[in-house]
């Protein structure tokens, strides 16, 4: 599980053309690039808080933690220069349209902090499952990758949490994001099948970490009806 460096349709995204920077940038660069565009467009920073803003915000954080990494920036340019997907040709892309939330865990990423009022233990008894993903029976034959957006703190780019005058973070050291963890499921995948991931184990890189510790995923398999099977992925 990793940065995904794909869009909703399964395109190869330009990070560079995200953060207005050259293929040939530096580090500095791209930090100055990246610190530049969030304060315009995260919400703690804008305090615009619309829809737009924040898939702009989390497309920028995307970007900055993939080419300030080394090794990941590596790949993701070996991929770029190839014009290829890294998708496993045999496995299915769900699209994001298939995933659906549990209402709180919804409010939850819409407000990318955790609500305290909203227990996990409650949301699992109300709802069976953090997140419930839709697949036909041929993406059940073929097993299926799938990017699910979950709530995440990141460490602040700029000060660390050391500047109290942080325009980004406000002296806090981090800031609220949202951050895709990408599922792999080989088949056969039954329905109603119930997978719990273990998040403690799926930092998203070492800029950020996830505010949930586990994910339970029900796959429900289109037209199809049969008795739960519950099994562990980590």
């Amino acid at each position: 599980m990793k940065i995904s460096f794909l869009d909703d349709r399964g395109s190869l995204i330009n990070f560079y053309e995200v953060l207005n920077i050259a293929p040939t940038a530096e580090k500095a660069s791209i930090r100055s690039s990246f610190c530049a565009l969030i304060k315009l467009f995260h919400p703690d920073a804008s305090g615009n808080d619309s829809e737009e803003q924040r898939r702009k915000a989390h497309l920028l954080i995307r970007a900055y933690k993939v080419l300030i990494d080394v090794p990941l920036r590596t790949e993701y340019d070996r991929l770029l220069s190839a014009t290829r997907r890294p998708d496993r040709p045999s496995f299915s892309l769900i699209p994001r349209r298939r995933v659906k939330y549990s209402m709180s865990l919804e409010g939850l990423l819409r407000t990318r902090l955790l609500n305290k009022r909203i227990r996990r233990t409650e949301r699992l008894r109300n709802f069976g499952q953090d997140v419930e993903v839709f697949i036909t029976p041929g993406e059940s034959r073929s097993g299926i990758v799938v990017r699910i957006d979950l709530p995440s703190r990141m460490t602040c780019p700029l000060c660390s949490g050391m500047e109290p005058e942080c325009h980004v973070c406000r002296g806090v050291g981090r800031i609220s994001a949202s951050s895709a963890v990408e599922l792999t499921i080989p088949p056969p995948i039954a329905h109603d099948a119930l997978y719990e991931f273990d998040l403690m184990k799926a930092r998203p890189d070492r800029f950020t970490a996830f505010t949930m510790k586990s994910l339970k995923t029900r796959i429900s398999v289109i037209g199809k009806r049969g008795p739960a099977n519950s099994v562990s992925q980590q």
